[in-house]
């Protein structure tokens, strides 16, 4: 173990311990439930409802007001205030990559790895010097984070780092107080890079059982200015989006629901950076254009009277489509026209899923039991056209899946609760263009199976204990098997499954009345080991994916969340160690350790909201042999819901990020390449947003 590694053990374990001195409540059950943390807050994506605190696993739940607080640009900046998971690549949504626990890098396919969710479907993209998920977070409600493969087995066998779950507005979320029309205006800017958004959301309920809502947004941002004044080009960013969504009753007398979504992003930009993510220049330019579309319809029957039904089915097709052409400016590169890269092309991922789940309730006198059980079934294909035909480093094809899981909760006594899951998933990958031509049509197949075993135990009141043991497969992509393969070699496509060996230790402690009257502080440790066996990575040369024999990722994640009556705060910090054990090297997706450190006060009597946040980043030596210094990073934030005057029934939210104007770089930017081809972050940048919501 490292001594910074160690260090920052020591840290937590300290700041854990002053926390925990703090008086001991008297009773958790003799003081107001309605008081509740972010980490009370219920998690949906694991299975069975339950609150975070509770969950045996490292769980985060972002909310609506969590979301626009942020005044994100991006689904990434979302994830700041998340422990152990980030995004990094470049400040534009073309260029953002995701890293949760340690995995997810930019050089290599993390497709399962970690599995993004919109409204259920999920969503992944591979292109070489492209990112691999777009959206706008105007569209989003409500984001969960599950991370590590023990509670991500419902998504697939693979999900090692875990899974980001984004749900969409509803109508619902705009209809209060017996409204059946709601129209809801907001717009906003940022002063570095001159950014301006604005969004329209209309909500209509036409009775009981039928309500719809159709949003539209615009988002426009400059090059942005790092924190020493010089220009990052290739920052900028134009987007629009759309999203229609609904909710439709079967009967007056049922619980059945038909939930529906159809959402759309898109950008179009002329002599764009070729690289979207990076210092990159002497790739040169593109005109690149970028669609994601994203569509579901859910069965839903929870069926609160018949303990043997509680039923999803969900039908979805997604597709992300960049085409590409007028490639310009290469400069010395060794690759110029008419390499394949610069030639006119298309690159997308289209795929229909059909997902189907039941839980089954079980009840004794001092037991409860819900077993939940289902399949998925999917076809994704992988178009590649360049200059008419394919290309070799970016195989098309098409990937044929199913996949079944079986998830069983055991709770005694409300208080010790045992978690068992099983899943296999089995694919078939076909090249159809790019591939060496004996390797065209000839089917590839690989089957996998995961389990996982966690047990929660209430100590008591305060204090409860946690631990996970997960066996985890992940099956190789189409872009790992086919890419550039050698067939000379006597095994080319003999690229093997991926295995992990996870292990969870941890414990919460939950306080109520701990510094006033009413209050809350809810703190939750995790301390993970992950082992990998055949870990699949990106080397270059003729065989560019290969296994290497094994890998280790481990670290120590601290939650902590505090609501008051007039204070709030949150402690958020990861400290993750990535190791090749077979060269002793560090991994490129290693991040730095991290602490943030939220505190915020509230005026009732102005309906004013007030914070700081901190963000602290240990210094680290990258696997590209760079040193990244550590870096302090200070915002802070106000909230106003003006209740008189002119602007009675307005939001107002006023953030300065970066304040001290810091010169810094995310180690995960560095990691792969070096400082040579990263760019540093955003220097100080103001947000206002205004918005209001019309009730008719």
């Amino acid at each position: 173990m490292s001594p910074n590694f160690r260090r920052f053990g020591a840290v937590s374990t300290l700041a854990l311990a002053a926390a925990l001195t703090l008086p001991a409540p008297v009773m958790a059950q003799d003081t107001d439930e309605s008081v509740f943390t972010m980490l009370g807050r219920i998690i949906l994506g694991a299975g069975r409802a339950r609150v975070a605190i509770d969950t045996p696993q490292a769980v985060t739940a972002l909310e609506a007001e969590d979301i626009e607080r942020e005044q994100a640009s991006t689904p990434g900046d979302l994830l700041r205030a998340v422990p152990g998971a980030e995004a990094f690549g470049g400040a534009a949504m073309t260029g953002q990559f995701l890293n949760i626990r340690g995995v997810g890098t930019s050089t290599s396919s993390d497709e399962n790895r970690i599995v993004v969710t919109i409204d259920g479907v999920q969503k992944y993209y591979e292109q070489y010097r492209v990112g691999s998920h777009f959206g706008e977070p105007e569209l989003y409600r409500r984001v969960e984070v599950l991370r590590g493969p023990g509670s991500s087995l419902l998504y697939g066998s693979g999900a090692i780092g875990g899974v980001v779950a984004f749900e969409t507005r509803e109508a619902s979320d705009f209809l209060t107080g017996g409204s059946d029309t709601a129209l809801r205006l907001r717009t906003g800017g940022n002063s570095n890079g001159g950014g301006v958004f604005g969004s329209a959301i209309f909500a209509h309920r036409f009775n009981e059982r039928v309500e719809i809502m159709a949003a539209l947004t615009g988002r426009s941002e400059g090059d942005y200015e790092s924190g020493d004044g010089s220009t990052v080009t290739g920052s900028n960013m134009d987007s629009q989006s759309a999203l229609i969504s609904g909710t439709i009753g079967l009967s007056d007398n049922s619980e059945q629901r038909l939930r529906f979504s159809l959402s759309r992003w898109y950008t179009e930009g002329e002599q764009v950076p070729y690289s979207a993510y990076g210092n990159f220049a002497i790739f040169g330019n593109v005109d690149r254009t970028v669609t994601d579309d994203t569509a579901q319809i859910t069965w839903e029957n929870p069926a609160s009277d018949n303990p043997w039904v509680d039923a999803r089915v969900q039908l979805s097709w997604s597709r992300s489509m960049v085409e590409q052409e007028n490639a310009t400016n290469y400069p010395g590169y060794p690759f110029a026209p008419p390499s394949g890269l610069w030639q006119d092309s298309t690159y997308a991922y289209e795929g229909v899923s059909l997902d189907a789940r039941n839980t089954v309730t079980m009840m004794g006198q001092s037991w409860e039991n819900y077993l939940t059980f289902g399949g998925t079934v999917s076809t994704r294909d992988r178009l590649t056209e360049v200059g008419g035909g394919g290309y070799a480093s970016q195989p098309g094809g098409t990937s044929d899946n199913f996949g079944l899981f079986v998830q069983n909760e055991f709770i005694l006594n409300d208080r010790f609760t045992l978690l068992a899951a099983l899943r296999y998933d089995h694919t078939e990958l076909t090249a159809t263009s790019g591939a060496d031509a004996s390797l065209l049509g000839v089917p590839v197949t690989h089957s996998g199976s995961a389990a996982s075993l966690a047990a929660h135990y209430d100590i008591n009141d305060s204090w409860s204990v946690f631990g996970s043991l997960a066996e985890t497969t992940r099956l190789p992509t189409i872009d790992e098997v086919f890419d550039s393969v050698d067939v000379s070699l006597p095994d080319p496509l003999g690229l093997r499954p991926e295995h992990a060996r996870t292990v969870e230790l941890g414990f919460s402690w939950q306080g109520r009345d701990v510094f006033a009257s009413g209050d809350a502080l809810d703190v939750k440790v995790t301390a993970f080991n992950n082992q990998f066996r055949d870990m699949i990575t990106r080397t270059g040369g003729g065989v560019p994916f290969t296994n290497i024999g094994r890998a280790r990722i481990r670290g120590i994640e601290l939650e902590a969340s505090y609501e008051g009556e007039y204070w709030f705060g949150r402690v958020a910090a990861s400290a993750i160690e990535g190791v090749n054990q077979v060269t002793g090297d560090v991994l490129a997706s290693t991040p730095a350790h991290q602490v943030m450190l939220e505190l915020g006060r509230r005026l009732p009597q102005y309906n004013l909201e007030l914070g700081w946040r901190g963000t602290f980043a240990h210094g680290m030596t990258t696997a590209s042999g760079d040193r990244v210094s550590g870096y302090g990073v200070h915002d802070i934030y106000m909230t106003w819901r003006p209740d008189q005057g002119v602007l009675r029934g307005t939001e107002i939210q006023l953030a300065v990020n970066n304040v001290l104007d810091r010169q810094y770089y995310n180690a995960l930017d560095v990691g792969g390449y070096g400082f040579a081809f990263s760019n540093p972050r955003q220097g100080r940048d103001v947000r206002l947003t205004l918005g209001r919501t019309f009730n008719f």
